[in-house]
């Protein structure tokens, strides 16, 4: 090529041609470059791609998530009435069972008040009537209308051996007499002669040669039954007047007198009506 003044230049035979071939070299060596950026960077991670398909992905995310929260927002202010009604009614019906509560609460106290004072007014009853029904029965002790069985002492009496000479040891109505009102006073609470009740009514008599309780003969030997502390009354009953008496009806006349503690004997009640007056007890 030549260089020509005034900035002409003249080229060679193929001048004419130049334009054209360097035309097409800058084509295709310039499409060529850009295919193998693109590629290299579909290959390469680090190297960000200027697609814009990655925003218009995540707008449409975006766009999905807001709908949803419009959504679920829309739906609350919906429900929200139906909500703050339903808590109303739940309210009303916890103050409604709070209220019902406390009323059978209350009725539960005067009820529990009730049952202490009728406790209260049966144990003073109770208690009134087993008073009334110990006093009956230490009544009907004292009387003789009641049978008592208990531990006390058996005394067997009965007249002197027969030895062919007369001593005198007979059992008479007045030893009997004596040695019952001993037992009465070392304690007996119950006293019986061959099974014969004894009270304050009973007549000891001697009738012929046989003594009677109340006019129902007797023969010896003689059983007389008391309840009472079988530990005390034996040493008791020989420190009474009877007592004594009877032991010198051993002593001197061989009369036979016995005194065994037992740890039960059995008293009959008096059958016959001694009941002479009655009369209604005044209230204090």
């Amino acid at each position: 090529m030549t260089h020509l003044p005034g900035g002409l230049r003249e080229d060679g035979p193929d001048a004419s041609e130049a334009p054209h071939i360097g035309l097409l070299t800058q084509v295709m060596t310039q499409t060529l470059d850009q295919d193998y950026a693109a590629v290299a960077r579909r290959r390469d991670p680090q190297v960000p791609d200027p697609s814009p398909r990655w925003r218009i992905g995540a707008l449409s995310v975006l766009l999905v998530f807001g709908l949803m929260l419009g959504v679920s927002a829309l739906t609350t202010d919906q429900e929200q009435p139906l909500i703050a009604a339903e808590r109303a009614e739940l309210i009303e019906q916890i103050e409604a069972g709070q209220s019902k509560l406390a009323d059978q609460q209350q009725q539960l106290a005067a009820l529990s008040d009730e049952v202490a004072r009728m406790q209260s007014r049966l144990a003073a009853e109770l208690t009134d009537d087993r008073l009334l029904s110990n006093r009956l029965t230490a009544l009907g002790v004292a009387a003789g209308t009641i049978g008592v069985t208990g531990p006390g002492v058996v005394v067997t009496v009965d007249d002197a051996r027969y030895t062919g000479e007369e001593s005198g040891g007979v059992v008479l109505d007045t030893d009997l007499q004596l040695l019952v009102n001993g037992l009465w006073e070392a304690g007996a609470e119950a006293v019986s002669i061959d099974d014969h009740r004894l009270t304050s009514l009973t007549s000891i008599r001697l009738a012929g040669e046989a003594i009677t309780v109340d006019y129902r003969s007797l023969a010896p030997p003689y059983v007389i039954e008391a309840t009472g502390d079988p530990d005390t009354m034996p040493a008791r009953l020989l420190e009474t007047r009877g007592g004594q008496f009877w032991l010198d009806l051993k002593t001197n006349y061989g009369v036979q007198f016995e005194i065994v503690a037992k740890s039960q004997v059995s008293i009959p009640a008096d059958l016959r009506d001694h009941l002479l007056y009655a009369a209604p007890r005044r209230a204090t």
